[in-house]
């Protein structure tokens, strides 16, 4: 039995919205699962009949989402590495300074 043609089209906007508010919510894996299903449903139905216009502006929207959490993630990944030379570098100076003999001056 085939699903009415108007039937696929709200799934598939409802999985476009859906996959849109995982983004916001950082939940990539939900993205994922709701694209996957939405790309089965638009493999079944004719173009004719999808909101392109819409279903392109919520894609769209979502780039735009993926976009700044990669830009954010790049940004934290670059403070991250920065952060841990220095770290190595504090710990490779304080291993020198320990290992130097300590001077004990004693004045009679």
């Amino acid at each position: 039995m085939s699903t009415p043609v108007s039937e696929n089209q709200a799934e598939i906007v409802r999985l476009t919205k859906t996959a849109g508010v995982a983004a916001q919510q950082g939940r990539w894996d939900q993205v994922i699962q709701s694209y996957s299903e939405r790309g089965v449903l638009l493999a079944s139905t004719s173009d004719s009949v999808l909101p392109t216009d819409e279903l392109l502006r919520m894609d769209d929207e979502l780039r735009d989402r993926i976009h700044t959490a990669q830009t954010l993630l790049d940004n934290l990944l670059a403070e991250a590495q920065t952060t841990k030379r220095q770290v190595q570098e504090l710990r490779r100076r304080f291993a020198a300074q320990s290992s130097q003999p300590e001077v004990v001056s004693i004045e009679a």
